[in-house]
């Protein structure tokens, strides 16, 4: 079972949206105060281990409801949603067991017999909040006919063959001024099928056990020993079914012998001054932990000694973090053997160095078992964008206004262009330059010197693909997760194709300009000219070169091996439009041919490490390199 849909409507600062999940790992990412919390609270209302009295928990509050600013008779006021709704849809696979002995523990429950059309499935849109949940919430168990679900009747295995779930909370400001809040439960036979309609929801965890672990740790909180939660089930499996049975009773009898005499004085006091009179045979016990064996589960304390043994609510939040998805993680998988488990993590990098943050990534992905369960964290760090699945979720949060708004992509297929955490820091810009090779130490030099505001400052990530055909897929994971992005490559770039007449010339197929996707040069930082006007342009230039010459066409590496009035006025042109063609090799560029590799008059990292010592030195990027065209570039990136 995993979580495979979550819509939320006017829930904090999420007015509207609906995000598909997929097994395995996703990763929440964006700037403080996005939205990415609200996300992962929304999820906790539905998912969470809430108490079974549901209607009384304070997991809402008025403040809770998507408010916004609005100006009112020439007055700006504060304007504030009347209800908020979210659904969560579960999907279970297709061998994958349901855990009847614990369903049968939970509180019976009516279903809707005669089956309807909610609106919820009914994806007019895939990105469409569905608004016709009202009949959910208005349907009641007088008006239409219904069937009891008794939990002591065992053979009632109504979801042996079900495999779509879902969960629908509503929360509304009633006329008394407080809330209405409800939460029901829904099944369906299909994905073309019709919802059926549960009027209670009690088996949210036994369908799908989840943890989720916000940024401020309280293990107190998170260890809550309960018959609902994990680590309550946990405890008590832990202590029913040790072995030696007389062992431990002896040892609950030596404990509560201790207590006895450690607390008589004050026992006695107590029964004599004030239980004898009213109540008579009346005594008082001060003890360590309970009286039976199947009490003792709800006394546990964890402790931890990393050199000063003392309780985990002690420790720092790294040892927090990795002791909590250490117990969740045991529990799925030595207790809760049967259902799939969702496991939620608010920055799980608070307080661990880098090195840490790798291992804590490695049991996240170790916890999902082959994607029997599920992950889903929010965070800053790049160490936790990746996995070992072939699977990785990104999704990146952006406050609009007042409004949050969620771009989503699964980057698993393009897992081997994004290398290390250098990389990986894309996702967190919000424009990003993307070179070919070396060129981007060039670029990232270049910029710190002249422009003030820096990189960093403009949210500006600089990276490296390491070749030009990796150029158009990281530009269509840029433009998917709604980044702006730049081009920077070398003049050869602006020519080739794979077509067959390469061959003639013993030119190598490689991508080009041509294979930068349309949406590209409809962005509005690479200028205001239609996009169109842009690749209209660039496909006439290529078409005259390649008439004119179809050897020099994928042969040339510099434009001054090319006689073209055009070319040379489309450079200078598409630098102001967001992608930097180079005259010719970035090595070109370099005014000192000594420091070029003297065997390949390349770049290399050797000597980008030796560009980095003598720009701390004191020497400046001007003087080793001619930025000239690429200083007009950057004009485009900054504006």
């Amino acid at each position: 079972m995993y979580l495979s849909r979550l819509c939320i409507k006017n829930y904090r600062s999420i007015r509207s949206t609906d995000i598909e999940f997929a097994k395995g790992k996703t990763v929440i990412i964006g700037r403080n105060n996005a939205g990415k919390s609200n996300i992962v609270r929304a999820l906790d209302i539905v998912l969470g281990e809430n108490s079974p009295t549901y209607a009384k928990s304070q997991n809402v509050t008025p403040q809770d409801f998507f408010s916004w600013k609005e100006m009112d008779d020439g007055d700006l006021v504060v304007k504030s949603a009347n209800e908020m709704f979210i659904w969560c849809e579960l999907k279970r696979e297709e061998n994958e067991e349901i855990d009847y002995e614990e369903l049968y523990k939970c509180y019976g429950f009516k279903i809707r017999v005669d089956s309807y059309k909610s609106g919820i499935p009914e994806r007019v849109s895939k990105h469409d909040l569905p608004h016709n949940y009202d009949q959910i919430f208005m349907a009641t168990e007088d008006d239409c006919q219904t069937k009891y679900v008794n939990p002591k009747l065992k053979n009632q295995r109504i979801f042996e063959d079900k495999h779509f779930f879902a969960f629908a909370f509503r929360a509304r400001h009633n006329a008394n001024g407080h809330l209405d809040k409800d939460i029901r439960f829904l099944y369906r036979e299909s994905e073309t099928e019709d919802w059926i309609l549960a009027f209670k929801a009690p088996i949210r965890p036994e369908l799908m056990q989840s943890a989720i672990l916000p940024s401020f740790r309280d293990p107190q909180v998170q260890l809550r020993v309960n018959s609902y939660t994990w680590y309550g089930k946990l405890m008590h499996y832990l202590t029913t079914t040790y072995g030696n049975t007389k062992d431990l009773e002896s040892a609950l009898d030596q404990v509560r012998l201790a207590a006895d005499q450690a607390f008589a004085g004050i026992q006695e006091h107590i029964r004599q001054s004030s239980l004898e009179v009213a109540f008579p045979g009346t005594t008082l016990h001060l003890q360590f932990s309970g009286d039976s064996k199947a009490d003792l589960h709800k006394n546990c304390v964890v402790f931890v000694d990393d050199g000063f043994k003392s309780e985990l609510s002690d420790k720092g939040a790294g040892i927090q973090s990795a002791t909590l998805i250490g117990l969740f993680n045991y529990y799925t998988t030595h207790v809760n053997v049967k259902s799939s488990a969702l496991l939620c993590v608010e920055e799980p990098e608070v307080y661990l160095h880098p090195h840490a943050r790798r291992v804590v990534s490695d049991r996240l992905d170790d916890f999902l078992d082959e994607n029997r369960n599920q992950v889903i964290l929010t965070t800053h760090s790049t160490e936790f964008i990746r996995t070992r699945s072939d699977s990785l979720n990104i999704l990146l949060v952006r406050r609009n206004g007042h409004d949050t708004d969620v771009s989503q992509v699964d980057v698993g297929k393009l897992k081997h262009l994004i290398v290390d955490n250098n990389q990986n820091e894309i996702f967190f810009a919000d424009r990003v330059v993307i070179c070919e090779g070396y060129d981007d130490a060039i670029v990232r030099a270049a910029a710190k010197e002249h422009f003030p505001q820096g990189l960093d400052a403009a949210n500006v990530s600089v990276v490296s693909v390491g070749s030009k055909d990796n150029i158009a897929s990281f530009v269509r994971l840029m433009l998917k997760l709604k980044i702006k992005c730049f081009v920077l490559a070398d003049f050869d770039y602006f020519l080739r194709d794979k077509a067959e007449a390469r061959k003639r010339y013993d030119a190598k197929a490689h991508e080009s300009i041509a294979n930068i996707d349309r949406e590209f040069f409809a962005q509005h930082c690479t200028g205001d000219t239609k996009p169109d006007t842009v690749i209209s342009c660039v496909t006439k230039v290529r078409e005259e070169i390649k008439k004119d010459s179809e050897k020099s066409f994928y042969t040339a590496k510099r434009q001054s091996q090319i006689a073209s009035s055009r070319l040379q006025k489309a450079l200078p042109w598409l630098r102001k439009h967001g992608i930097c063609i180079l005259s010719g090799e970035i090595e070109d560029c370099c005014k000192e041919k000594g420091f070029l590799n003297s065997q390949t008059n390349k770049l290399s990292l050797d000597k980008v490490y030796e560009l980095s010592r003598r720009l701390g030195e004191g020497e400046k990027i001007e003087d080793l390199f001619d930025l000239t065209e690429i200083m007009e570039f950057l004009q485009t990136v900054f504006q």
